[in-house]
C-alpha cells in the first residue's frame, strides 16, 4: 500500500504543483480575511486593533436594524436581486437562448454569440456615461427626443420612481447574452429527434417550445435560480453607484445594502458594517441549501446535491 501510495503522488506531482498557486490564493484571500469578522462582535478601536478592542456580543447585529432606512435597503436589495434573476438570468436568458438555437448558419450563429457577449466585457463606467450621454438633462439623447414630441424634459437623475426600469434595462443589456449561453449549452444536448418527432405528430415550433425545449431547460434554470439565491440579500456597487452617479435623490429606488456598506468604509463604524457583511453571507448559504432542498422535493433529479 506505501508503494501504491507513492506511486500515485509522484504521478500527481505535476497536478498537484499546477493546484498550488491556486490553493494559496484560495487560502490568503478567502480564508485569511475570514479572521476580520472578529469585527462584527466586537466595538473596533484603532489604536487597540482587532484582537485587543472589547467583544460586545450582539450588539453589532441588533444595531442594523436600528440603522437609517435599512427597511428600505433590504426591500431594494431583495427587489432587484430576485427581479433581475427571474427575469433577466432565467426567462429572457430562455429566449434569446431558444432564438439562437434558430439560427442555423453557424457563422451568423458565432457573430451573434459575439455581439451578445460583447456587453459582459464593457465595464460599468463605460456603460454609466453611455447612460448618462441618454439621460443628460441638458443634451441627453432621450430629453431631446421628448422635445422633439412637445413632451418637457425629464432630470432623470431627481426622479427616483423612474430608476428601477432604467437598472433593469442596462442590466439585462449587459448581462442577458452571457446568461442565454448557460441555457443555449443546455439545447445543444437536446436529441434532436424529439423536435422531429413533436413535428410529425402536428406540433409547431411554440408547441415544441413548450413540450421540448422548456422541459429539457428546467434543470439548468432550477440550477441558476439555487446559486442566485445566494445574493438575494447581498448587491453589487457598481450598477448602483456608478450608473446613478451616487445621487442621493435616487436612494429610495436605487439605495442598497452594496452602497451603504461601501459608503459606509469612509465612516467609523465597522462593527455593524461587518455585522451586516456576516449576515449578509449566511442568509445566502440558508437561501441555497433551502431553495435547493426545496428543489429536490419537487424533482431530484434537477437539485444540485
Amino acid at each position: 500500500m506505501k508503494k501504491i501510495k507513492k506511486t500515485k503522488f509522484r504521478s500527481n506531482i505535476v497536478y498537484s504543483v499546477m493546484a498550488l498557486p491556486g490553493m494559496l490564493a484560495l487560502l490568503l484571500f478567502t480564508f485569511v480575511p475570514c479572521y476580520g469578522l472578529l469585527l462584527a462582535f466586537k466595538e473596533y478601536n484603532y489604536a487597540k486593533g482587532i484582537l485587543g478592542s472589547p467583544w460586545v456580543g450582539f450588539d453589532n447585529f441588533i444595531a442594523i436594524f436600528k440603522t437609517d432606512g435599512i427597511w428600505r435597503l433590504l426591500r431594494n436589495t431583495i427587489f432587484y436581486n430576485v427581479a433581475w434573476t427571474l427575469l433577466i438570468n432565467i426567462i429572457l436568458a430562455m429566449i434569446v437562448a431558444i432564438m439562437l438555437y434558430d439560427v442555423r448558419n453557424k457563422y451568423v450563429n458565432k457573430v451573434f454569440q459575439t455581439c451578445m457577449l460583447i456587453p459582459a466585457f464593457v465595464s460599468t463606467s463605460a456603460l454609466a456615461y453611455a447612460t448618462y450621454t441618454l439621460l443628460s438633462h441638458d443634451y441627453g439623447l432621450v430629453n431631446q427626443m421628448l422635445e422633439f414630441f412637445g413632451k418637457e424634459s425629464i432630470q432623470w437623475y431627481n426622479e427616483a420612481q423612474y430608476w428601477p426600469v432604467i437598472l433593469t434595462l442596462v442590466n439585462a443589456f449587459a448581462n442577458v447574452g452571457m446568461a442565454s449561453l448557460y441555457f443555449y449549452s443546455a439545447m445543444l444536448s437536446i436529441d434532436t429527434h424529439l423536435f422531429e418527432a413533436a413535428s410529425i405528430d402536428g406540433a409547431g415550433k411554440f408547441k415544441q417550445i413548450w413540450y421540448v425545449v422548456l422541459p429539457e431547460l428546467m434543470p439548468m434554470a432550477a440550477m441558476v435560480l439555487i446559486l442566485r439565491m445566494g445574493s438575494v440579500v447581498s448587491s453589487g456597487v457598481d450598477p448602483f453607484y456608478s450608473l446613478t452617479l451616487n445621487s442621493s435623490a435616487l436612494y429610495e429606488t436605487t439605495d442598497v445594502l452594496g452602497t451603504y456598506l461601501f459608503r459606509g468604509l469612509s465612516g467609523t463604524d465597522i462593527g455593524v458594517n461587518t455585522a451586516i457583511s456576516l449576515a449578509q453571507n449566511l442568509v445566502g448559504i440558508i437561501l441555497v441549501v433551502t431553495t435547493n432542498k426545496i428543489v429536490k422535493k419537487i424533482n431530484s433529479d434537477m437539485a444540485l446535491y
